[in-house]
Parts: structure tokens; sequence; C-alpha cells
């Protein structure tokens, strides 16, 4: 009887287990897996664990399964799954770590083996752990040994050059769990570039794990209103959907002080909730950061506008209020202008600004106040035409800013006209050579082209009149004025394009000249780029600078010539306004038709110095040059060469 009532219930136990949801797709992935069948088995397995998803012995079998099909992240993910249905499963624990591993989850891997070898049920699985832990963990401590070590005998270790050593020693320190040290590191090196805004995102990380959960949420918001925009995506998938209160704004704008797209969405909210004066200070401050944001400097007009009794309301009512309201005809129009520019209701401002110009067709204000609003709308055109009506007004202040603000409209940031020049003396050829020009843009297209015209005028001379002397080198001295036009590309890349026509003018003619002047063809292509703390830097530090050119040159025998020039060294600011560099030169010269003057290689020391009394882009150059000829021939005098150049450059653009 006991027998007859057991097999019942076995029975039934089968029955209900058959009838489970799953069971009939599990029980045909085992038999497509009987069969090598594996695709049908992946299928049919997923399909049952879709319908018992906390069947662990189901996700161990995928996983063993999809091993065998080579598809081992997959594999791993449901080795995890199985794991987290089961937490003492040790097989599941193991095989997810060797394939974190493997997929190059190292930080996973590590943390799982660290766990098994401290708590692991059996010898064994802590001795495999042990194993294993040691060979991710002892590289990870060697190389945090190491650049510790780097940075200890660096006699600066928080100069810009040791960047590199700061984001290893970090990365190390972060895939280590040594969180502290890794926030350490990434801090100093968001201090060092802090317009690297990836560095946002480790924080926050780092600083979550740290529990500095209002850090992390700075470091997040900062990041979502940088200039990177996959960082930026990347911070409002983590941050989450709700918008951040005041203090979080604050606290980000502490962490990224220079973030003027993160103080305007601070200032806006400020002026949502009625606290002008603090928003006031928003604005104050990105109009510091960027004195060309229009928004900005209308925003401040408005908010320190006298604010009249009858529109004391800040409600979208009053500011849209029409013009033959009773409202109206109290309130100033240009004061109801700027409080609709400042709550952005553009379109009412330029209705304000109309009714303010009909009442007063001299008003300067209204008219460069219309510019800025047209503008700001996209409506270039009309914003044209009020910018030259307010330079017409009487207005010297207004009509200094309508006109600054019209030439940059019609150049969309091109300079309308770029000048240089460099005298330079030369001990090799004991004379003094200048080299100069003045570039004029012509407003032939639309700014928006890929293309410009200019006008430009070059000036090539020397004090001794060496052109015509035998051996001379023909690229230092041609004793001309060259007018011509040309076009140019837009910078690309740090590369241009540019092709001209013109006459060289020879204004030291000689008797053997066929004429006067004569056509001059040119074009080319240039590169450059500088790397580190250039010139113009607030900082000391290393830098490194490269210039590249491809010229075409009809006069000279229709050659087209390539330069390389290569700066490195250190800049260092002493005080405020003087600047020194100490560099090396590297500087290569060669042509298509292998003339031996046109193929050299110089290298040399050099320096350079900016003092208070000198214009922004000018400076002192020094340099001493060993030559060589790449190429000589019978007509080369010497096969190296030794010179001692000192010079001025100087450069503006307007």
């Amino acid at each position: 009887m006991a027998i007859y009532v057991l097999s019942l219930t076995i029975l039934a136990a089968a029955g209900r287990a058959a009838s489970e949801p799953g069971m009939a797709e599990l029980n045909q992935a085992y038999q497509a897996l009987q069969a090598k069948d594996y695709d049908r088995a992946i299928a049919a397995f997923r399909e049952g664990l879709r319908l018992q998803p906390r069947n662990a012995g189901a996700h161990k079998d995928l996983a063993y399964t999809l091993l065998k099909t080579g598809d081992n992240a997959e594999a791993r993910d449901e080795f995890e799954a199985a794991m987290k249905v089961n937490e003492r499963d040790e097989t599941a624990a193991l095989e997810y770590a060797f394939l974190c591993y493997e997929t190059k989850k190292p930080v996973e891997a590590r943390r799982t083996f660290n766990r098994l070898q401290e708590h692991g049920s059996t010898e064994a699985v802590k001795k495999t752990a042990r194993e294993a832990f040691a060979n991710i963990d002892r590289p990870l401590e060697d190389g945090i040994a190491r650049w510790k070590q780097a940075l200890q005998r660096s006699s600066n270790p928080d100069d810009i050059s040791m960047f590199s050593a700061h984001w290893e020693l970090a990365e190390l320190a972060d895939r280590r769990d040594e969180t502290e040290l890794a926030a350490a590191q990434y801090e100093i090196c968001r201090r060092l570039k802090p317009r690297l805004e990836s560095l946002l995102l480790d924080l926050a990380r780092v600083w979550r794990q740290l529990d500095r959960v209002d850090d992390a949420s700075a470091a997040l918001i900062a990041a979502m209103w940088g200039t990177d925009a996959r960082t930026a995506e990347r911070a409002r998938e983590i941050f989450g959907s709700r918008y951040p209160y005041v203090y979080e704004f604050q606290k980000a704008i502490a962490l990224d002080p220079s973030n003027a797209a993160l103080r305007h969405e601070l200032a806006y909210l400020l002026l949502a909730l009625h606290r002008e004066a603090d928003a006031e200070r928003e604005f104050e401050a990105v109009a510091r950061i960027d004195p060309e944001d229009r928004m900005a400097i209308a925003q401040l007009a408005a908010l320190r506008a006298p604010h009249p009794a009858s529109a004391s309301s800040s409600s979208r009512s009053t500011l849209t209020s029409g013009s033959s309201s009773g409202a109206s005809g109290a309130v100033d129009p240009k004061t109801m202008a700027l409080k609709s520019m400042a709550a952005g209701y553009v379109k009412d401002a330029i209705k304000y600004y109309l009714e303010a110009f009909d009442r007063n067709p001299n008003d300067a204000e209204a008219a460069i106040g219309l510019g800025w609003a047209y503008n700001v709308t996209g409506n270039d055109k009309e914003a044209l035409q009020w910018f030259h009506r307010a330079t017409k007004m009487g207005d010297e202040t207004i009509a200094r800013d309508a006109e600054r603000a019209y030439r940059n409209l019609t150049s969309g940031g091109i300079p309308e006209i770029t000048f240089w020049a460099l005298p330079l003396y030369s001990s090799r050829w004991q004379d003094t050579f200048g080299y100069g020009q003045v570039k004029a843009r012509i407003p032939v297209f639309s700014v928006k082209s890929p293309v410009q015209m200019y006008l430009s005028v070059r000036a090539i001379g020397d004090t001794r009149e060496t052109i015509g002397v035998p051996g001379s080198l023909e690229y230092l001295s041609e004793d001309s004025a060259i007018a011509g036009m040309g076009i140019a590309t837009r910078t690309w890349h740090h590369v241009m394009g540019w092709a001209e026509a013109g006459e060289a003018i020879d204004y030291l003619p000689d008797p053997h000249d066929i004429g006067r002047a004569t056509p001059d063809y040119r074009g080319g292509v240039n590169f450059a780029k500088g790397f580190g703390q250039l010139m113009g830097s607030n900082r000391s530090g290393l830098y490194y600078e490269t210039t590249g050119d491809a010229v075409f040159i009809s006069r000279f025998d229709k050659d087209t010539l390539f330069y390389s020039q290569n700066r490195a060294g250190r800049t260092f600011r002493l005080g405020r306004s003087v600047r020194l560099q100490l560099l090396g030169n590297v500087n290569v010269t060669t042509d298509l038709k292998n003339q031996y003057w046109a193929n050299t290689l110089e290298t040399g020391p050099g320096v350079r110095l900016h003092v208070p009394f000198m214009a922004p882009n000018a400076y002192f150059l020094s340099d001493y040059l060993r030559g060589f000829y790449i190429r000589p021939d019978e007509y080369t005098p010497k096969h190296e060469y030794h010179d001692f150049r000192i010079g001025l450059w100087y450069a503006f653009s307007h």
C-alpha cells in the first residue's frame, strides 16, 4: 500500500512539473542538446528561461551550450544569472570570473576571485580562486608601485607633463579597488586638464563608490552641460530623468566654474524661482567667462533695469501685454523689451523694441536691441539692417558696439584683415631680411561657404640685395612686393588650402631683368598644430608645435617646395606679461625638382621672448642652427653651414 501511495505521489509531481510554464521548452532544449543541434537548443533554452527566469540549472546549461558555439560574453552573462539565483553555486561563480577576465572585464573577475578565495566552501575552490586572483592582482600592484615611484621622482608631479602618469595610476587603482587613491589621482588629472570632460564620469563613478553621492551628482551635472555631446549624453543616462536642484547646480559650478552653459541653466532656474539677485550674479559670471555672450549681457541689462510698479509681475501675461493695453502706455517699452529678453521671450522683445523705435526713430538703444533680438532668432538679414542703423544714430558707444556686431555677423568669425611681419638677421648671410603679408577678405561668398576670396600684398626683401648673387638661396629674398588675389579654404582639422595669382613688382630692378613686373602664381596647403603650454599660455610647461607647408611657386621654375618646421621645449611664465621659451628646432625643406638650395635639414636650440611692452601676438626670436644640404651638387659651396638668426615676429587680425 505504501509503495502504491509513493508511486502516485511521484507521478503527480512529474505531472505538475511537466505542466509548469517553460518545461516543455526546456525539454526541447535538452533533446536538441543531445542531438548536438546547439542553435535550436539555445533558442529553446531562451524561451524556457523567459518563462522560468529563476531556473539556475537551466541558466548554467545554456551557458555551457553558448561556450560550445564560442559566445563567451553571452555565456558569462548566463553564469552570472545562475550565480544570482543560487549564491552558493561556486562552480557558476568560478566560470563567471574566468569568462569576465577573458571578455575584458578584469574588475569583475578580480572581485569574484577575491570573494571566493576568502569565502569558498572547499579548499579546492579557494586554491583555484587564489591563483587566479594573484594573476590579475599582481600586475596591478606592480603597476601602481611603479607609477607612484615615477611621480615621487618627478620634481613637479603636478605639472601637465605628468598627466599620463597620474592617469595610469588612477586607472590601475580603480581596477584594483583602491578607490580613494583612484579618486585622488582622477582629481589631479581634472586639475591638469579641466576641459577633458570624460574625467567627470570617472570622478562620478569613484565618488559614488566612496559614498560621496553629492559630489558624484555634481560631476554628472557638470558633464550634462558640457561641450562634449557624447559625455553629456552618457552623464544624462547615469543621472536619470529628474531635474537637478539649485544646490546641486551650485556644487557642479564649484567643480567646473568656467562652464558657461551650466551657469546659464542655473540662472534661468533662479529666475523661475524669483531669485533675481542670485540670477544676476550667475549672468555676471557668464559675461566674465565670455564677454561676447549676447544673451547673458541682455539678461543683465534686463535685471538691472528699473522695475516700474505696473510691471512688478514677471509673469508671462505681464511680459506679453499688448501695446494697446494700459500697461503698455505706462511702461517704457525698452524696459519691457529687456524683461522679455531676460525671460527668453525674444519675439515679445522684438515687439517692444519696435514700439520704442516707433516712438523715437533716433533711439540707438532700440535699434541695437532689435539687432541683438533678431540675431538670437536667427534672422541675420534683419539683424544686419538694425545694426547698420545703430551705427548712424550719433551714440558713439552704441555705434562702436553695433559696428563690431555687424562686422562679426558679416564675416562669420573670419577676420576681415590679417597681417604678419618677420624682420630677421642671418649671420650666415650677414644680411637682414624682411618678410610680411597683409590680406583683406573680399565678401564675395557667403560666410558659410567653405572658401573665401582675399586680396594680398606680400613683401620679401633684404638690405644687401642678394638676389642674383651666385649661390644665394632664392627663397630667402626676392626683393619684391607681390600683389595678388587669392582664394582660401576654411581651416579643417588644422589644415587649410589656398591659391593666388598676382604680379611680383621688383622694387630694386637689375639691368638684366626682363621686366619690373613678373606674373606670380602661388598655391599650397598648410597644416599647423600645437600641444601643451604654447607662447600665449598663462602657465609654465612643456610644449610642442609643428607646421607643414606644400607651396607651388611659378617664379621658382614652377617648383613645389615642402617645409616642415618643428619646435619643442618649455614655456616659462615669468610674472604677468613676461613669457620665455627655451626650445629645440628641427626644420626640413625639400622640393620636387631636387634643387640643392631647396633641400636642407636644420637643427639647433632657440629662444622666444615676450616682454610687457610688446603687443599680445609679438615676440623676439633667436635660433642657432646647424644646417645640412640633403642633395648637394657642384654649385653647393659647402655641404653644411651654421647660422645664428635673430628677429621679431608680429601678427594681428581684425
